[in-house]
């Protein structure tokens, strides 16, 4: 008997802690994307469009899988 093709794998969700920061601005919120970005990506925030200067993992965490700070342009 042949063998059913398999369904397409469906990455979950994954949540992340993300601080904003500008002048005079330093702000955090929870985001869930379906991977974590790289450096220079673009990501929507609550205050626009900003570039994401820096991430982590976080294996031992419950609550986030990772963290990523951002800037305003």
């Amino acid at each position: 008997m042949p063998r059913r093709p398999s369904r397409a794998k469906v990455d979950r969700v994954q949540r992340y802690i993300l601080k904003v920061e500008g002048a005079n601005l330093e702000d955090y919120e929870e985001i869930e994307l379906p991977r974590l970005p790289s450096d220079g990506d673009p990501i929507e925030t609550r205050f626009g469009t900003c570039v994401v200067t820096e991430t982590s993992v976080l294996a031992d965490n419950n609550t986030y899988d990772g963290s990523i700070v951002c800037r305003m342009p």
